[in-house]
């Protein structure tokens, strides 16, 4: 894995915020829906990163129900390490992950737990990721 990927990930997604909204064009197309309840008619809450629902009255991010609910790790780091899956066939050792993404073998562990997991839940969700990269980063960068 070269560091440029690393630094294309991070050129593309500069902050969290440019992440979130890549993970709302995908899941939502801009449109976004409660995840409690289904309905369309929702604030959106800028501040805060979140929606207000105004059928059920309940507050919602766009990681919920992800495996980017409430994680720590940068999202550029989880953007990065569905990039390496994706190209590697889930074929990567927890050592080598860790090196590549700057984090512990304990969060290198637990990403790769999660991520194998999500592969087979998240389907669209990491097709259009991959399909995004292939198109953006592996056409401009050298692997």
């Amino acid at each position: 894995m070269g560091q440029s990927i690393v630094s294309e990930i991070y050129r593309l997604f500069p902050t969290r915020e440019s992440c979130l909204r890549f993970i709302e064009e995908i899941r939502w197309s801009h449109k976004p829906r409660c995840p409690h309840c289904g309905a369309d008619r929702v604030s959106e809450l800028p501040r805060e990163s979140r929606y207000h629902c105004n059928s059920c009255n309940t507050s919602f991010s766009v990681t919920v129900n992800t495996l980017f609910h409430n994680t720590r790790i940068p999202l550029q780091k989880w953007f990065l390490a569905i990039d390496i899956f994706s190209r590697t066939e889930r074929k990567i050792s927890v050592r080598k992950l860790a090196e590549i993404l700057d984090v512990n073998k304990n969060t290198a562990w637990a990403m790769s737990t999660k991520l194998k997991k999500a592969f087979n839940e998240y389907s669209v969700l990491f097709s259009e990721l991959a399909e995004y990269g292939n198109k953006f980063l592996h056409e401009r960068v050298e692997v």
